[in-house]
Order: C-alpha cells, then sequence, then structure tokens
C-alpha cells in the first residue's frame, strides 16, 4: 500500500505522538509499503516538509513551552502527498488534520483517523481539566471537525475508546497499543555505585501538570524508608522548574535528566520500582517500556488513564490522586523484596502482547476495512452508525 501519514510533529523525540509515528512508520516501511510523511521538517528529511504555525511570540512560546508546534496547512504539499495514496492517517484533531480531511474527500481519496491526545490533556496545562463544561466543549469540537468524518479511528487503548463512545463518536474504535520498540528488554544492566544501597524509583514523562510529579514526591516524603529511596525523573517540560523545587523536601534530592533509549532501557532493567501517577494517559509508552525491561510498576487508578492496563499484580495500583496510599504501596514493595523479584518476570511477560511487531498487523487490518468502507459523503452525525469498538486485546 502507499500510506501518508499526517501529524504535526514527526521528526522531533519530544513528544509521545510523533515517537510513536515513528515507529509505526517503521514498522510500515519494514513490511514493505510506501510511507509518505507530511509534518513540520526543518531538516528536509521528506519532500512533504511543511512550515511551523506562527501565532505571535509570545503564544508560539507558550506553545512550544508545552513541547508542541502547530504544522502551517500547505494544500499544495498535501495535495502531492496525497495524490496516488490508497489511505491517509491522521494523527491530531488540530487544523492541519482538519484541512487535510476536507482535501480527502474533495479527493476522494480514503482516511483513517487517530486519537492521541484527550482534551484533558490541553485544560490540564489551563488548570481547567476538572471543568466538565470545557472538557465537553472540547470532546465537541474534537468531533464536529475531525472524527465526525472518520468510520475508522485508532484508539491506543480501550479506556480511551470508551471515552469516544461516551461522547457519541459514532464510529468504528480499533484498540490498537502503539506498540513499544523491541529495543526495550531484559538486559544485564550495571546498577551506579551511588544508587547501589538505594530503593530506586523512575518515573519517565513530559513535566506537566497532569503527569503528577508532586504525588510521587509527597508519597516519599511520607514513606517509612525516605532515606532509603532515590527518585529519577526523565523528561522536559514547563513544571520542571517547579517539580525541582518541590523535590527539596526530600533527604535524598532526585536525578533530574533527559534520557536517550539505549539510557532509558539501562535505566529500566537496574531500577526497582516505576511508578506512573498521572491523571490522564491515552496509554503510557513509558509504562511499557519499564515493564517490558522487567521494571515493575506502580500505576495510579484514575478512570482517564490506560496505564492500570499493564499491571498485574493487586499491590500494583494505588488511589488515585492519593499520596498516601502511594507511599503504602511503596513500602509494601520495598518490604517483600522476594515478590518485587518475582513481579519482574511476570510484568516483561506481560508486556510482550504490546509489542510494535503485535500491532501492525492490527493496523493493516484497520487499513484494509477503511478503504474497503470508504464513503467520501460520511458523517457520523448523519449517518447514524452505532459505537462499535474493535478490541485486539480481549
Amino acid at each position: 500500500m502507499v500510506i501518508t501519514l499526517v501529524t504535526d510533529q514527526f521528526w522531533q523525540n519530544n513528544h509521545g505522538t510523533s515517537i510513536s509515528a515513528q515507529r509505526f512508520y517503521n514498522g510500515l516501511v519494514k513490511l514493505g509499503h510506501t510511507v509518505r510523511v507530511v509534518s513540520i521538517d526543518e531538516s528536509n528529511n521528506s519532500i512533504y516538509s511543511l512550515k511551523e504555525r506562527y501565532f505571535g511570540k509570545t503564544i508560539t512560546k507558550i506553545i512550544n513551552s508545552q513541547g508542541f508546534q502547530f504544522a502551517k496547512f500547505d494544500k499544495e504539499i498535501l495535495k502531492k502527498a496525497i495524490t496516488g495514496a490508497d489511505i491517509v492517517h491522521v494523527y491530531l484533531p488540530f487544523k492541519l488534520e482538519q484541512k487535510t480531511i476536507q482535501l480527502c474527500r474533495e479527493m476522494n481519496v480514503p482516511f483513517s483517523a487517530a486519537f492521541h491526545l484527550a482534551p484533558e490533556n490541553i485544560t490540564s496545562t489551563l488548570y481547567l481539566n476538572k471543568s466538565k463544561l470545557v472538557n465537553g466543549c472540547l470532546w465537541s469540537s474534537f468531533k464536529n471537525k475531525v472524527y465526525r468524518y472518520a468510520k475508522h479511528i485508532h484508539t491506543p487503548s480501550l479506556m480511551i475508546a470508551k471515552q469516544l463512545e461516551k461522547h457519541k463518536y459514532n464510529c468504528n474504535m480499533h484498540v490498537i497499543s502503539n506498540g513499544y520498540n523491541d529495543i526495550f528488554k531484559v538486559q544485564e544492566s550495571v546498577r551506579p555505585e551511588e544508587y547501589k544501597d538505594k530503593f530506586l524509583i523512575t518515573f519517565i514523562g513530559r513535566f506537566s501538570r497532569e503527569k503528577r510529579h508532586d504525588l510521587i514526591i509527597k508519597a516519599v516524603n511520607a514513606s517509612k524508608y525516605r532515606d532509603k529511596i532515590q527518585l529519577v525523573f526523565g523528561g522536559k517540560g514547563p513544571t520542571k522548574k517547579h517539580i525541582m523545587k518541590t523535590a527539596k523536601k526530600l533527604p535524598n534530592y532526585p536525578v533530574f535528566s533527559f534520557f536517550t533509549r539505549e539510557q532509558l532501557v539501562s535505566l529500566f532493567n537496574y531500577a526497582d520500582l516505576y511508578i506512573h501517577p498521572a491523571d490522564i494517559e491515552v496509554e503510557g509508552m513509558s509504562c511499557i517500556e519499564a515493564i517490558a525491561c522487567g521494571c515493575p510498576a506502580l500505576v495510579g487508578d484514575s478512570p482517564k488513564s490506560a496505564t492500570p492496563q499493564f499491571t498485574v499484580h493487586e499491590k500494583s495500583l494505588f488511589k488515585h490522586g492519593d499520596y498516601k496510599d502511594l507511599a503504602e504501596k511503596i513500602d509494601w514493595w520495598i518490604e517483600h523484596p522476594e515478590e518485587l523479584k518475582a513481579e519482574r518476570k511476570a510484568v516483561e511477560q506481560h508486556a510482550h502482547k504490546f509489542t510494535i511487531e503485535k500491532s501492525m498487523p492490527f493496523y493493516i487490518e484497520m487499513f484494509e476495512q477503511a478503504i474497503k468502507d470508504w464513503d467520501k459523503d460520511f458523517d457520523c452525525k448523519k449517518k447514524g452508525l452505532k459505537p462499535n469498538i474493535i478490541n485486539n486485546y480481549k
């Protein structure tokens, strides 16, 4: 097949959606498909390069501080990328994707869409994540401008598929993990000497309000073993300075860094525990990568987070937003080293179902169905299609 991928960011490695798109691209090419990428491309990696959309110095700076860029739609480039494609796949609900869908309908070229960004990911930054009115408006806006025209939508988790169903996205929702790279695996890894006598806890995620780094710091400070625990945080983001300041209350100051994939593999292999406390998570790739390396995960049970699916032990879930319960769970794992050792093998085995290789056939099946069912006049608000969740992980 000739497949055109359209997303605001692709070539950058600081954004979960772009990293997932890169992995998907490599998987498609490996299977022999021709893949065109339409995205912001300052290094001219592709003939379908777009420029960044500019909103003025101040607003653009705020957007960039979140690790994001919006692409500027270019009709001629998009027409070139779409012409001759068997299917077009759009990643996000923004202007680039909206215009691309309009063009696909005009040119009668099949497309599918992916749902990688929940409205709460946006409103959390604005301190409005608890506003039902604002979040509801965004859910409606995403549907009205993009997803109403897609018969087939990729959802990285069952949780987000059910959210789409709840908000009356009347389409076929394909639950397919973004899949992790096979570089993430159990291997011999030497723990640095400075961590030799510490219980090492890590969390990899963008420094933003909804990721809840603050919860981990509070929990460790409340732990019976606070003097023994060493935190390692990886990532970038707007709340990093605030988190670094908050962490000064801990007896062992956390490590703050941005890790390469190879460094992450090593870290996950020698870390004792991975904590994922996020309020909102469409899937949680860093958590999959951690368990793939045999690092047990302790996850918050937020109803808007898909990450609990990567746990297999009853002590691996803590009450969402409750640092005291998180502290108790941390203490339990420290006090039960044999169970922790056994859990390393259990989570590694559990991770196998989420490899990118196992995801690829599901993606291809979704594309084939989208091509077969293509109707350029489809509109889920008018056609009356019932929500249909296709769960590939029953």
